[in-house]
């Protein structure tokens, strides 16, 4: 007799339940996948233990007749589909018709379902994948179902399962996620007969999310492209979180955990976010159907696009131009304007008169205060016309400069003093500007290198005096040679000088007061980090910060006037004067009503 034999129906569904139920929150977005497809406007969840004792969900819906019942609790038995077209086709969330039996075959199951027009509701009630009963019943139209003791016949998944606390917190992150592209369904959940959620029906998308997502301002992002649409709503860099647990991403409003879209929307932000942090918000992407495939992963998770790099273009382009034009500093700017004169206003009513406080000099126009610069400086070729920096695709975006006065924002900061020979202390007409001198000179470095890299304009270079002779590991030789081209694009230039020695002869001018020996060494230990088949323009980004980093004004060094001057005309040619290129804020402004309040004087 034949080693190979048709396993029984019984252990099937387990081997499928394996794949589908990893654990009560995936029970929980099955059955609320089914509940949404059913039209409900309002879906109840209760739990106890965290869902590992009991999960029940009530929804409104269509209901179904007890024949529909039954037939949905066969493998691979559901009303979504009919034939192949339809899988590439498709406007529901389920349909494969793998849940419910799945479901069923590992815990105690009971199913109660009623249509409208229907005299009574049918009652099934199955114990690990064998049906006990079949009966009629008195219930409201819907959908009931119950899951009591999850893996109580498959030992080994149960031990894998978490605290029920654990538990709780992954299955209302289900909840939100369905929560969040239906706004006009109501969502309860309870637990321990204790109601810890309530997401009731909105009518506008923003303000579902606002329930999701509070005390964080959202910004709107949109974009459409060769028939793939984006849109939703992203915090600013400065408002991460260190878990991707509050970014929604969602394909025609199926949920998802894709990698490709994740990596997209991080791409995007680049290092204006610090390594291991992420933003918040929901994305929402529509492509016509037959243009994805929801059915490469198990769980649904995961899709595979047609025109992947349209997506991903699509993605970063809406994300970039909403992080171009900065709309965080332009709404905390006008907040702190409008706090100012609320203040004035408030103190002209005390005082009974008003006009300008000569001694203060509050009232001076922010846009007639001048630094005295005493030097002259020479002009650098202006890098004004690139138009590729920061966008993978063509766009039209608006001048950032306009959202903190004018292009000369910077420049036109009275400059006050240095405290802790790191932060530069400015005057503005609302209040104060702490500027972190290393995290300003580096944004500006690194926007010089990278345009002109884009650009291929070498960097100006300096030959050196005396050219710096370089023993190198065999691994940082070979590196050197094989990049040396754009590495000659980045300023440094340098010629072979024996087994495993290079001579530098001349490097980027503005590294000449820094450690370019030191710089050098890190950017080919930068490179070799990139992997194999990897090139520098690749990870351009990574290469321009590391290079601006070293070479940038450190702490511990004192400004003068002119200095300060000089590096806030170049902050002002920068394209993103808001951030350095690793995250970090460049700038914080204090207004003067929060120093009032600071001293007590309101």
């Amino acid at each position: 007799m034949g080693k190979i034999r048709i396993l029984p129906d019984i252990l099937v569904s387990k081997i499928s339940a394996g794949e589908v139920v990893e654990r009560p929150a995936s029970v929980v977005k099955e059955l609320l996948e089914n509940s949404v497809d059913a039209g409900s406007s309002k879906i109840s969840v209760y739990l106890k233990s965290g869902g590992k004792r009991l999960i029940r969900v009530v929804d409104n819906g269509y209901g179904m007749s007890r024949d529909d019942a039954l037939m949905s609790l066969e493998r691979h038995a559901t009303s979504k589909i009919k034939d192949v077209d339809d899988l590439f086709s498709l406007n529901t969330l389920g349909f494969r018709g793998e849940a419910l039996p799945s479901i069923a075959s590992v815990s105690r199951f009971t199913l109660v379902c009623r249509l409208k027009d229907s005299e009574g509701a049918t009652e099934i009630v199955i114990e690990g994948g064998v049906i006990k009963s079949v009966k009629e019943k008195g219930a409201p139209q819907g959908t009931t179902i119950e899951v009591k003791n999850l893996f109580f016949n498959t030992r080994p998944r149960l031990k894998f399962l978490r605290k029920p606390e654990t538990e709780l917190l992954r299955i209302n992150e289900v909840i939100q996620r369905q929560a969040i592209s239906n706004p006009d369904i109501s969502f309860e959940v309870f637990s321990e007969e204790r109601q810890i959620s309530h997401y009731p029906s909105r009518d506008s998308q923003k303000d579902r999310i606002l329930q999701i997502i509070p005390n964080t301002e959202l910004f709107e992002i949109g974009f459409q492209n060769q028939g793939i649409k984006v849109e939703g709503y992203l915090s600013s860099p400065l408002e991460n979180r260190t878990s991707m647990q509050k970014l929604y991403t969602y394909v025609n409003a199926r949920p998802l955990r894709d990698r490709f879209i994740n990596r997209s929307v991080m791409d995007s932000y680049g290092n204006l976010i610090e390594k291991g942090r992420f933003p918040q918000g929901v994305i929402f992407i529509y492509v016509d159907p037959k243009d994805v495939d929801v059915n490469v992963h198990p769980t649904k998770s995961e899709v595979k696009f047609q025109n992947q790099y349209v997506v991903g273009e699509t993605i970063k382009h809406s994300i970039k131009t909403m992080l171009n034009e900065a709309p965080w500093i332009k709404g905390y700017k006008k907040r702190a304007e409008n706090a100012l004169k609320n203040f004035y206003q408030d103190q002209q009513s005390k005082t009974g008169y008003g006009g300008e406080d000569s001694s203060s000099g509050r009232f001076t126009s922010f846009y007639e205060t001048r630094v005295d610069n005493k030097a002259q400086f020479s002009e650098e070729k202006s890098l004004e016309n690139n138009k590729n920096y920061y966008s993978s695709v063509e766009s039209s975006k608006n001048d950032i400069s306009k959202d903190v006065g004018n292009k000369n924002y910077h420049s036109n900061l009275k400059f006050i003093g240095q405290i802790g020979k790191l932060y530069l202390v400015c005057e503005t007409e609302s209040g104060m500007i702490v500027v972190d001198q290393h995290a300003a000179h580096e944004r500006v470095n690194f926007e010089k290198i990278k345009k002109a890299y884009i650009e291929e304009n070498i960097i100006q270079t300096q030959e050196l005096l005396l050219p710096e002779v370089l023993e190198m590991t065999p691994q940082e030789f070979s590196i050197a040679q094989q990049f040396s081209d754009d590495i000659n694009k980045l300023g440094f230039n340098f010629d072979i000088f024996g087994k495993n020695t290079l001579r530098l002869r001349s490097v980027a001018a503005f590294l000449l007061n820094s450690s370019y020996k030191e710089i050098f060494l890190n950017l080919l230990n930068e490179i070799d980090n990139f992997g194999e088949g990897k090139s520098i323009k690749q990870s351009l980004d990574l290469v321009c910060a590391t290079i601006a980093c070293h070479s940038s004004i450190r702490a511990n060094q004192k400004l003068s006037s002119d200095e300060v001057a000089y590096l806030f005309r170049d902050l002002d040619k920068c394209d993103f004067p808001h951030a350095c290129p690793h995250g970090r804020p460049i700038a914080s402004e204090i207004s003067y009503d929060v120093l009032e309040k600071m001293f007590r004087r309101t």
